[in-house]
Protein backbone atom coordinates (compact mmCIF):
# COMPACT_ATOMS: atom_id res chain seq x y z
CA UNK A 1 0.00 0.00 0.00
CA UNK A 2 2.90 2.38 0.72
CA UNK A 3 4.33 1.79 -2.75
CA UNK A 4 0.99 2.42 -4.48
CA UNK A 5 0.46 5.62 -2.50
CA UNK A 6 4.02 6.75 -3.29
CA UNK A 7 3.32 6.34 -7.01
CA UNK A 8 0.34 8.69 -6.66
CA UNK A 9 2.48 11.28 -4.86
CA UNK A 10 5.17 11.04 -7.52
CA UNK A 11 2.63 12.06 -10.18
CA UNK A 12 2.30 15.45 -8.41
CA UNK A 13 5.83 16.12 -7.24
CA UNK A 14 9.50 15.32 -7.82
CA UNK A 15 11.87 13.90 -5.24
CA UNK A 16 9.05 12.65 -3.03
CA UNK A 17 10.43 10.83 0.00
CA UNK A 18 9.89 7.05 -0.16
CA UNK A 19 8.96 6.97 3.50
CA UNK A 20 5.52 8.52 4.09
CA UNK A 21 5.08 11.40 6.50
CA UNK A 22 2.51 9.34 8.42
CA UNK A 23 1.24 5.82 8.01
CA UNK A 24 -1.09 3.74 10.19
CA UNK A 25 -3.28 0.67 9.86
CA UNK A 26 -5.51 -0.97 12.47
CA UNK A 27 -8.68 -3.08 12.44
CA UNK A 28 -10.92 -0.23 11.28
CA UNK A 29 -8.84 2.07 9.10
CA UNK A 30 -5.72 2.61 7.00
CA UNK A 31 -4.27 6.11 6.70
CA UNK A 32 -1.28 7.30 4.69
CA UNK A 33 0.10 10.83 4.28
CA UNK A 34 2.83 12.23 1.99
CA UNK A 35 3.99 15.81 2.24
CA UNK A 36 5.89 17.37 -0.69
CA UNK A 37 6.14 20.37 -3.01
CA UNK A 38 3.54 20.38 -5.79
CA UNK A 39 5.37 20.36 -9.14
CA UNK A 40 3.14 18.58 -11.66
CA UNK A 41 -0.49 18.02 -12.60
CA UNK A 42 -1.00 14.54 -14.09
CA UNK A 43 -3.75 13.69 -16.52
CA UNK A 44 -6.66 11.87 -14.91
CA UNK A 45 -6.03 8.65 -16.85
CA UNK A 46 -2.56 8.34 -15.31
CA UNK A 47 -3.98 9.05 -11.87
CA UNK A 48 -6.64 6.36 -12.19
CA UNK A 49 -4.03 3.88 -13.40
CA UNK A 50 -2.00 4.04 -10.17
CA UNK A 51 -4.84 3.98 -7.64
CA UNK A 52 -4.31 1.14 -5.11
CA UNK A 53 -6.26 -2.07 -5.39
CA UNK A 54 -8.89 -2.14 -2.60
CA UNK A 55 -11.51 -4.72 -1.68
CA UNK A 56 -15.08 -4.01 -2.82
CA UNK A 57 -16.27 -4.28 0.77
CA UNK A 58 -14.09 -1.31 1.81
CA UNK A 59 -14.33 2.38 1.04
CA UNK A 60 -11.38 4.62 0.15
CA UNK A 61 -10.63 8.33 -0.22
CA UNK A 62 -7.83 10.32 -1.93
CA UNK A 63 -7.30 13.97 -0.97
CA UNK A 64 -4.81 16.60 -2.04
CA UNK A 65 -4.76 19.48 0.46
CA UNK A 66 -2.82 22.74 0.48
CA UNK A 67 -1.08 24.24 3.50
CA UNK A 68 -4.11 26.45 3.98
CA UNK A 69 -6.40 23.35 4.16
CA UNK A 70 -7.86 24.00 0.71
CA UNK A 71 -9.08 20.83 -0.97
CA UNK A 72 -7.38 20.58 -4.37
CA UNK A 73 -8.67 17.07 -4.97
CA UNK A 74 -11.18 14.87 -3.16
CA UNK A 75 -11.69 11.57 -4.95
CA UNK A 76 -13.85 8.69 -3.68
CA UNK A 77 -15.21 5.51 -5.32
CA UNK A 78 -18.63 7.00 -6.09
CA UNK A 79 -17.30 10.38 -7.30
CA UNK A 80 -17.13 11.48 -10.95
CA UNK A 81 -13.48 12.28 -11.62
CA UNK A 82 -14.42 14.73 -14.39
CA UNK A 83 -16.22 16.85 -11.80
CA UNK A 84 -13.74 16.67 -8.92
CA UNK A 85 -10.47 16.80 -10.87
CA UNK A 86 -9.81 20.48 -11.67
CA UNK A 87 -6.37 20.77 -13.26
CA UNK A 88 -6.44 24.60 -13.29
CA UNK A 89 -7.07 24.71 -9.55
CA UNK A 90 -4.24 22.28 -8.90
CA UNK A 91 -1.81 24.15 -11.16
CA UNK A 92 -2.49 27.40 -9.31
CA UNK A 93 -0.73 25.86 -6.24
CA UNK A 94 2.48 24.86 -8.07
CA UNK A 95 5.67 25.21 -6.01
CA UNK A 96 3.68 25.16 -2.76
CA UNK A 97 3.76 22.54 -0.01
CA UNK A 98 0.83 20.15 -0.20
CA UNK A 99 -0.26 16.99 1.59
CA UNK A 100 -1.57 13.86 -0.09
CA UNK A 101 -3.92 11.80 2.10
CA UNK A 102 -5.02 8.31 1.20
CA UNK A 103 -7.34 6.39 3.56
CA UNK A 104 -9.32 3.15 3.53
CA UNK A 105 -12.35 2.54 5.76
CA UNK A 106 -12.42 -1.19 6.44
CA UNK A 107 -15.63 -3.18 6.71
CA UNK A 108 -15.96 -6.72 8.01
CA UNK A 109 -18.24 -8.69 5.69
CA UNK A 110 -19.09 -12.37 6.32
CA UNK A 111 -16.33 -12.45 8.92
CA UNK A 112 -13.63 -11.26 6.48
CA UNK A 113 -11.52 -8.15 7.14
CA UNK A 114 -8.77 -6.80 4.87
CA UNK A 115 -5.18 -6.18 5.97
CA UNK A 116 -3.39 -4.07 3.34
CA UNK A 117 0.03 -3.51 4.90
CA UNK A 118 0.99 -6.42 7.13
CA UNK A 119 4.13 -4.76 8.49
CA UNK A 120 2.28 -1.67 9.66
CA UNK A 121 -0.64 -3.73 11.00
CA UNK A 122 1.81 -5.91 12.95
CA UNK A 123 3.43 -2.79 14.43
CA UNK A 124 0.01 -1.52 15.51
CA UNK A 125 -0.84 -4.89 17.08
CA UNK A 126 2.48 -5.08 18.93
CA UNK A 127 2.13 -1.53 20.23
CA UNK A 128 -1.12 -2.28 22.06
CA UNK A 129 -1.24 -3.05 25.75
CA UNK A 130 -2.43 -6.60 26.42
CA UNK A 131 -5.73 -5.38 27.83
CA UNK A 132 -6.27 -3.06 24.83
CA UNK A 133 -5.43 -5.92 22.49
CA UNK A 134 -8.04 -8.20 24.05
CA UNK A 135 -10.62 -5.41 23.78
CA UNK A 136 -9.71 -4.64 20.17
CA UNK A 137 -9.94 -8.28 19.12
CA UNK A 138 -13.22 -8.78 21.02
CA UNK A 139 -14.81 -5.67 19.47
CA UNK A 140 -14.17 -6.92 15.94
CA UNK A 141 -14.44 -10.68 16.57
CA UNK A 142 -18.14 -11.43 17.07
CA UNK A 143 -18.46 -15.03 15.74
CA UNK A 144 -15.28 -15.15 13.67
CA UNK A 145 -12.55 -12.99 12.17
CA UNK A 146 -10.71 -13.87 8.96
CA UNK A 147 -7.91 -11.40 8.16
CA UNK A 148 -7.24 -11.38 4.41
CA UNK A 149 -3.73 -10.05 3.80
CA UNK A 150 -3.34 -8.06 0.56
CA UNK A 151 0.37 -7.44 0.79
CA UNK A 152 3.43 -8.70 2.64
CA UNK A 153 5.04 -12.05 3.37
CA UNK A 154 3.63 -13.98 6.32
CA UNK A 155 2.79 -17.43 7.61
CA UNK A 156 -0.96 -18.18 7.65
CA UNK A 157 -2.44 -19.44 10.91
CA UNK A 158 -5.78 -20.32 12.41
CA UNK A 159 -7.41 -20.43 15.85
CA UNK A 160 -10.93 -21.55 16.82
CA UNK A 161 -12.38 -18.21 15.67
CA UNK A 162 -9.55 -16.18 14.05
CA UNK A 163 -7.56 -16.87 10.89
CA UNK A 164 -5.04 -15.04 8.72
CA UNK A 165 -5.04 -15.99 5.04
CA UNK A 166 -3.56 -14.70 1.80
CA UNK A 167 -5.64 -12.69 -0.64
CA UNK A 168 -7.88 -14.88 -2.76
CA UNK A 169 -7.49 -18.04 -0.67
CA UNK A 170 -10.51 -20.17 0.24
CA UNK A 171 -12.07 -19.19 3.55
CA UNK A 172 -11.28 -21.68 6.33
CA UNK A 173 -13.96 -23.46 8.33
CA UNK A 174 -14.31 -22.00 11.81
CA UNK A 175 -15.79 -24.15 14.59
CA UNK A 176 -18.43 -22.43 16.67
CA UNK A 177 -17.50 -21.82 20.31
CA UNK A 178 -20.68 -23.06 21.98
CA UNK A 179 -18.91 -23.20 25.36
CA UNK A 180 -18.00 -19.52 25.36
CA UNK A 181 -20.72 -18.09 27.61
CA UNK A 182 -20.57 -20.95 30.12
CA UNK A 183 -16.80 -20.73 30.49
CA UNK A 184 -16.88 -16.98 30.92
CA UNK A 185 -19.60 -17.37 33.58
CA UNK A 186 -17.67 -20.15 35.36
CA UNK A 187 -14.53 -18.02 35.38
CA UNK A 188 -16.51 -15.23 37.02
CA UNK A 189 -17.58 -17.67 39.76
CA UNK A 190 -14.22 -19.23 40.56
CA UNK A 191 -11.65 -16.59 39.60
CA UNK A 192 -11.22 -13.03 40.83
CA UNK A 193 -10.33 -10.27 38.37
CA UNK A 194 -9.33 -6.78 39.49
CA UNK A 195 -10.76 -5.38 36.25
CA UNK A 196 -12.87 -7.50 33.98
CA UNK A 197 -11.49 -8.38 30.57
CA UNK A 198 -13.73 -8.74 27.49
CA UNK A 199 -15.55 -12.06 27.12
CA UNK A 200 -12.79 -13.55 24.99
CA UNK A 201 -11.52 -17.10 25.51
CA UNK A 202 -8.04 -18.60 25.17
CA UNK A 203 -9.53 -20.67 22.31
CA UNK A 204 -9.89 -17.45 20.33
CA UNK A 205 -6.11 -16.95 20.52
CA UNK A 206 -4.84 -20.54 20.64
CA UNK A 207 -3.31 -21.39 17.26
CA UNK A 208 -4.34 -24.81 16.00
CA UNK A 209 -2.92 -24.55 12.47
CA UNK A 210 0.35 -22.81 11.59
CA UNK A 211 3.11 -24.05 9.22
CA UNK A 212 5.81 -21.85 10.77
CA UNK A 213 6.21 -19.11 13.33
CA UNK A 214 5.26 -15.61 12.23
CA UNK A 215 5.36 -12.30 14.08
CA UNK A 216 1.63 -12.12 14.74
CA UNK A 217 1.45 -15.84 15.50
CA UNK A 218 4.11 -15.41 18.21
CA UNK A 219 2.13 -12.55 19.75
CA UNK A 220 -1.01 -14.72 19.68
CA UNK A 221 0.91 -17.41 21.60
CA UNK A 222 1.89 -14.90 24.28
CA UNK A 223 -1.64 -13.54 24.58
CA UNK A 224 -3.07 -17.08 24.70
CA UNK A 225 -0.72 -18.10 27.52
CA UNK A 226 -1.52 -14.96 29.52
CA UNK A 227 -5.28 -15.42 29.13
CA UNK A 228 -5.07 -19.15 29.97
CA UNK A 229 -3.26 -18.30 33.21
CA UNK A 230 -5.90 -15.68 34.07
CA UNK A 231 -8.64 -18.29 33.67
CA UNK A 232 -6.83 -20.62 36.11
CA UNK A 233 -5.44 -18.15 38.67
CA UNK A 234 -7.17 -17.10 41.88
CA UNK A 235 -6.55 -13.42 41.19
CA UNK A 236 -5.63 -11.54 38.01
CA UNK A 237 -5.04 -7.85 37.37
CA UNK A 238 -4.28 -6.91 33.77
CA UNK A 239 -3.90 -3.16 33.43
CA UNK A 240 -2.38 -1.03 30.67
CA UNK A 241 0.96 -0.64 32.45
CA UNK A 242 1.04 -3.52 34.94
CA UNK A 243 0.22 -7.18 35.40
CA UNK A 244 -0.28 -9.21 38.57
CA UNK A 245 -1.28 -12.85 38.78
CA UNK A 246 -1.68 -14.83 42.00
CA UNK A 247 -2.19 -18.60 42.26
CA UNK A 248 -2.82 -19.95 45.76
CA UNK A 249 -1.95 -23.64 46.03
CA UNK A 250 0.41 -25.65 48.15
CA UNK A 251 2.69 -22.66 47.58
CA UNK A 252 1.87 -19.05 46.73
CA UNK A 253 2.74 -18.24 43.11
CA UNK A 254 2.86 -14.53 42.27
CA UNK A 255 3.86 -13.09 38.89
CA UNK A 256 4.19 -9.34 38.37
CA UNK A 257 5.24 -7.32 35.31
CA UNK A 258 5.68 -3.56 34.85
CA UNK A 259 5.22 -3.66 31.07
CA UNK A 260 2.38 -5.53 29.45
CA UNK A 261 2.59 -4.18 25.91
CA UNK A 262 2.11 -7.02 23.48
CA UNK A 263 5.61 -6.56 22.03
CA UNK A 264 7.11 -6.83 25.55
CA UNK A 265 5.44 -10.10 26.54
CA UNK A 266 8.10 -12.78 26.87
CA UNK A 267 6.54 -15.77 28.57
CA UNK A 268 7.95 -19.26 28.10
CA UNK A 269 6.74 -20.30 24.64
CA UNK A 270 7.33 -23.99 25.45
CA UNK A 271 4.64 -23.71 28.13
CA UNK A 272 1.95 -22.22 25.88
CA UNK A 273 0.36 -25.55 24.96
CA UNK A 274 0.51 -26.88 28.51
CA UNK A 275 -1.10 -23.77 30.03
CA UNK A 276 -3.86 -23.91 27.42
CA UNK A 277 -4.47 -27.63 28.03
CA UNK A 278 -4.64 -27.03 31.79
CA UNK A 279 -7.21 -24.27 31.26
CA UNK A 280 -9.22 -26.39 28.80
CA UNK A 281 -9.15 -29.39 31.14
CA UNK A 282 -10.34 -27.28 34.11
CA UNK A 283 -13.41 -26.03 32.23
CA UNK A 284 -14.31 -29.35 30.58
CA UNK A 285 -16.37 -32.19 32.01
CA UNK A 286 -17.83 -30.62 35.14
CA UNK A 287 -16.34 -30.30 38.64
CA UNK A 288 -14.82 -26.99 37.51
CA UNK A 289 -14.23 -25.75 41.05
CA UNK A 290 -12.47 -28.98 42.10
CA UNK A 291 -10.40 -29.08 38.93
CA UNK A 292 -9.26 -25.49 39.46
CA UNK A 293 -8.28 -26.19 43.08
CA UNK A 294 -6.25 -29.26 42.07
CA UNK A 295 -4.63 -27.40 39.16
CA UNK A 296 -3.63 -24.48 41.38
CA UNK A 297 -2.08 -26.83 43.92
CA UNK A 298 0.02 -28.67 41.33
CA UNK A 299 0.94 -25.58 39.28
CA UNK A 300 2.20 -23.79 42.38
CA UNK A 301 4.68 -26.65 42.86
CA UNK A 302 5.69 -27.01 39.20
CA UNK A 303 6.17 -23.41 38.03
CA UNK A 304 9.97 -23.05 37.79
CA UNK A 305 9.99 -19.36 36.78
CA UNK A 306 7.21 -17.08 37.97
CA UNK A 307 8.04 -14.19 35.66
CA UNK A 308 8.11 -16.43 32.57
CA UNK A 309 5.28 -18.67 33.87
CA UNK A 310 7.38 -21.65 32.92
CA UNK A 311 6.01 -25.09 33.81
CA UNK A 312 7.60 -28.49 34.18
CA UNK A 313 6.67 -30.71 31.20
CA UNK A 314 4.93 -33.19 33.53
CA UNK A 315 2.60 -30.64 35.16
CA UNK A 316 -0.58 -31.56 33.28
CA UNK A 317 -0.01 -35.27 33.88
CA UNK A 318 0.42 -34.65 37.60
CA UNK A 319 -2.83 -32.65 37.68
CA UNK A 320 -4.80 -35.43 35.99
CA UNK A 321 -3.30 -38.09 38.29
CA UNK A 322 -4.33 -36.10 41.37
CA UNK A 323 -7.82 -35.68 39.96
CA UNK A 324 -8.15 -39.45 39.46
CA UNK A 325 -7.38 -40.01 43.15
CA UNK A 326 -9.94 -37.32 44.00
CA UNK A 327 -12.51 -39.02 41.74
CA UNK A 328 -12.00 -42.44 43.37
CA UNK A 329 -12.79 -41.00 46.79
CA UNK A 330 -15.77 -39.19 45.35
CA UNK A 331 -17.03 -42.32 43.59
CA UNK A 332 -17.22 -44.19 46.89
CA UNK A 333 -19.12 -41.31 48.45
CA UNK A 334 -21.29 -41.03 45.34
CA UNK A 335 -22.25 -44.72 45.44
CA UNK A 336 -23.19 -44.40 49.10
CA UNK A 337 -25.34 -41.35 48.34
CA UNK A 338 -27.06 -43.16 45.45
CA UNK A 339 -27.76 -46.22 47.63
CA UNK A 340 -29.23 -44.07 50.39
CA UNK A 341 -31.32 -42.21 47.87
CA UNK A 342 -32.57 -45.47 46.34
CA UNK A 343 -33.68 -46.67 49.78
CA UNK A 344 -35.49 -43.41 50.45
CA UNK A 345 -37.27 -43.59 47.09
CA UNK A 346 -38.28 -47.21 47.74
CA UNK A 347 -39.69 -46.14 51.10
CA UNK A 348 -41.68 -43.44 49.33
CA UNK A 349 -42.99 -46.02 46.87
CA UNK A 350 -44.06 -48.30 49.74
CA UNK A 351 -45.83 -45.38 51.39
CA UNK A 352 -47.65 -44.65 48.15
CA UNK A 353 -48.76 -48.28 47.85
CA UNK A 354 -49.97 -48.18 51.45
CA UNK A 355 -51.91 -44.96 50.78
CA UNK A 356 -53.71 -46.50 47.79
CA UNK A 357 -54.19 -49.81 49.60
CA UNK A 358 -55.82 -48.01 52.54
CA UNK A 359 -58.30 -46.25 50.28
CA UNK A 360 -59.04 -49.46 48.38
CA UNK A 361 -59.48 -51.30 51.71
CA UNK A 362 -62.09 -48.80 52.85
CA UNK A 363 -63.94 -49.37 49.58
CA UNK A 364 -63.84 -53.18 49.89
CA UNK A 365 -65.02 -53.11 53.53
CA UNK A 366 -67.91 -50.83 52.60
CA UNK A 367 -69.01 -52.94 49.64
CA UNK A 368 -68.67 -56.21 51.61
CA UNK A 369 -70.67 -54.70 54.49
CA UNK A 370 -73.54 -53.57 52.28
CA UNK A 371 -73.48 -56.83 50.33
CA UNK A 372 -73.58 -58.90 53.53
CA UNK A 373 -76.50 -56.84 54.81
CA UNK A 374 -78.59 -57.42 51.67
CA UNK A 375 -77.69 -61.11 51.37
CA UNK A 376 -78.60 -61.67 55.00
CA UNK A 377 -82.07 -60.26 54.41
CA UNK A 378 -82.61 -62.49 51.39
CA UNK A 379 -81.29 -65.65 53.09
CA UNK A 380 -83.41 -65.07 56.25
CA UNK A 381 -86.50 -64.52 54.10
CA UNK A 382 -85.92 -67.66 52.07
CA UNK A 383 -85.31 -69.82 55.15
CA UNK A 384 -88.33 -68.42 57.01
CA UNK A 385 -90.93 -68.22 54.24
CA UNK A 386 -89.47 -70.19 51.38
CA UNK A 387 -89.44 -67.07 49.17
CA UNK A 388 -87.44 -63.85 48.98
CA UNK A 389 -90.38 -61.60 48.00
CA UNK A 390 -91.23 -59.21 50.79
CA UNK A 391 -87.76 -59.32 52.37
CA UNK A 392 -87.37 -55.62 51.63
CA UNK A 393 -90.15 -53.99 53.54
CA UNK A 394 -90.49 -50.23 53.77
CA UNK A 395 -88.63 -50.25 57.10
CA UNK A 396 -85.82 -52.38 55.65
CA UNK A 397 -85.54 -50.13 52.59
CA UNK A 398 -85.31 -47.06 54.83
CA UNK A 399 -82.62 -48.74 56.92
CA UNK A 400 -80.74 -49.66 53.73
CA UNK A 401 -80.75 -46.03 52.63
CA UNK A 402 -79.28 -45.10 56.01
CA UNK A 403 -76.42 -47.55 55.37
CA UNK A 404 -75.91 -46.06 51.90
CA UNK A 405 -75.80 -42.55 53.39
CA UNK A 406 -73.18 -43.74 55.91
CA UNK A 407 -71.24 -45.21 52.98
CA UNK A 408 -71.26 -41.80 51.28
CA UNK A 409 -69.91 -40.23 54.47
CA UNK A 410 -67.20 -42.90 54.58
CA UNK A 411 -66.33 -42.15 50.94
CA UNK A 412 -65.92 -38.45 51.66
CA UNK A 413 -63.82 -39.16 54.75
CA UNK A 414 -61.61 -41.66 52.90
CA UNK A 415 -61.01 -39.21 50.05
CA UNK A 416 -60.03 -36.39 52.43
CA UNK A 417 -57.76 -38.75 54.33
CA UNK A 418 -56.15 -39.79 51.04
CA UNK A 419 -55.63 -36.15 49.98
CA UNK A 420 -53.98 -35.30 53.30
CA UNK A 421 -51.64 -38.25 53.04
CA UNK A 422 -50.90 -37.26 49.44
CA UNK A 423 -49.91 -33.76 50.60
CA UNK A 424 -47.64 -35.28 53.23
CA UNK A 425 -46.02 -37.39 50.49
CA UNK A 426 -45.50 -34.32 48.31
CA UNK A 427 -43.96 -32.46 51.24
CA UNK A 428 -41.66 -35.37 52.05
CA UNK A 429 -40.68 -35.67 48.40
CA UNK A 430 -39.75 -31.98 48.26
CA UNK A 431 -37.70 -32.21 51.44
CA UNK A 432 -35.87 -35.27 50.14
CA UNK A 433 -35.09 -33.62 46.81
CA UNK A 434 -33.84 -30.47 48.51
CA UNK A 435 -31.60 -32.55 50.76
CA UNK A 436 -29.92 -34.31 47.82
CA UNK A 437 -29.76 -31.15 45.70
CA UNK A 438 -26.45 -30.22 47.36
CA UNK A 439 -24.96 -33.68 46.74
CA UNK A 440 -26.01 -34.38 43.13
CA UNK A 441 -25.92 -32.36 39.95
CA UNK A 442 -29.18 -30.83 38.75
CA UNK A 443 -29.30 -33.09 35.69
CA UNK A 444 -28.75 -36.28 37.66
CA UNK A 445 -31.17 -35.30 40.42
CA UNK A 446 -33.86 -34.56 37.81
CA UNK A 447 -33.34 -37.98 36.26
CA UNK A 448 -33.40 -39.88 39.57
CA UNK A 449 -36.47 -38.09 40.96
CA UNK A 450 -38.31 -38.17 37.64
CA UNK A 451 -40.47 -41.20 38.52
CA UNK A 452 -41.48 -39.66 41.84
CA UNK A 453 -42.26 -36.15 40.67
CA UNK A 454 -45.78 -35.28 41.95
CA UNK A 455 -46.36 -32.93 39.05
CA UNK A 456 -45.52 -35.36 36.25
CA UNK A 457 -47.96 -37.70 34.52
CA UNK A 458 -47.13 -41.39 35.00
CA UNK A 459 -45.28 -40.98 38.30
CA UNK A 460 -46.16 -42.53 41.67
CA UNK A 461 -48.07 -39.43 42.73
CA UNK A 462 -50.03 -39.53 39.54
CA UNK A 463 -50.77 -43.19 40.34
CA UNK A 464 -52.40 -42.08 43.61
CA UNK A 465 -54.63 -39.61 41.78
CA UNK A 466 -55.55 -42.20 39.17
CA UNK A 467 -56.47 -44.85 41.79
CA UNK A 468 -58.41 -42.30 43.82
CA UNK A 469 -60.46 -41.38 40.78
CA UNK A 470 -61.02 -45.02 39.75
CA UNK A 471 -62.10 -46.28 43.17
CA UNK A 472 -64.28 -43.21 43.73
CA UNK A 473 -66.15 -43.86 40.49
CA UNK A 474 -66.60 -47.57 41.34
CA UNK A 475 -67.71 -46.70 44.87
CA UNK A 476 -70.24 -44.13 43.65
CA UNK A 477 -71.41 -46.51 40.93
CA UNK A 478 -71.98 -49.26 43.49
CA UNK A 479 -73.98 -46.97 45.76
CA UNK A 480 -76.05 -45.70 42.84
CA UNK A 481 -76.80 -49.28 41.71
CA UNK A 482 -77.84 -50.29 45.21
CA UNK A 483 -80.00 -47.20 45.55
CA UNK A 484 -81.77 -47.92 42.27
CA UNK A 485 -82.33 -51.51 43.37
CA UNK A 486 -83.87 -50.38 46.66
CA UNK A 487 -86.10 -47.87 44.90
CA UNK A 488 -87.23 -50.60 42.50
CA UNK A 489 -87.97 -53.03 45.38
CA UNK A 490 -89.81 -50.34 47.32
CA UNK A 491 -91.96 -49.53 44.28
CA UNK A 492 -92.66 -53.25 43.78
CA UNK A 493 -93.76 -53.62 47.42
CA UNK A 494 -96.08 -50.67 47.09
CA UNK A 495 -97.60 -52.08 43.95
CA UNK A 496 -97.95 -55.58 45.47
CA UNK A 497 -100.19 -54.27 48.30
CA UNK A 498 -102.79 -52.77 45.94
CA UNK A 499 -106.14 -54.45 44.98
CA UNK A 500 -105.19 -54.34 41.29
CA UNK A 501 -102.13 -56.52 41.96
CA UNK A 502 -104.25 -59.01 43.97
CA UNK A 503 -106.85 -59.27 41.14
CA UNK A 504 -104.13 -59.83 38.55
CA UNK A 505 -102.48 -62.45 40.81
CA UNK A 506 -105.87 -64.34 41.25
CA UNK A 507 -106.57 -64.35 37.51
CA UNK A 508 -103.11 -65.65 36.72
CA UNK A 509 -103.49 -68.40 39.38
CA UNK A 510 -106.89 -69.57 38.02
CA UNK A 511 -105.68 -69.69 34.49
CA UNK A 512 -102.69 -71.73 35.55
CA UNK A 513 -104.82 -74.33 37.39
CA UNK A 514 -107.29 -74.73 34.50
CA UNK A 515 -104.43 -75.41 32.13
Amino acid sequence: MKVATLHIAQLFGDNVQAIPTAFHEDFQRLECEYRFKLMKTPVKENLLAVLPDVSERDGWRLRLVSDGDDDLLDLQPNANINQVYDTNKIQSYNDEEVSLFYSVEKKKVDGVLSVYDLQEFTSYFAGLAAKECYSAVFSILQDKLIMEVWGGEFEPFKTASIAMIKKGEALPQMPLLEVQKKRVDDCGKYCQWATSLPAILPEDLHIIEKPNEGAIAKMFDQLCLLLSVCYVADFSSVERDSLKIRISGFKMLVSELDKVMVRDLAFDTASVEQWFEIYDWCYTGGYTSDRLVISRNIVSLNCTDNSLLKLNPSTLGAIKSNFRIFEQDNVRQYIKVRNDLSKDLLDIQDKINNIVEGFAGDFRKNVVGLGTFFLTLVVVRVVANGQWTGAFSTQIVALSFVFIALSVVLLIYSRRNLEQREKLYTKHYGQLRERYKLLLSTEEADKIFEDSDPNKVGTHSNYIKCQKKTYTLIWIGTLVAMSLFLIDVWCFNMFESTNLFKIIKTIVSCCTKNM
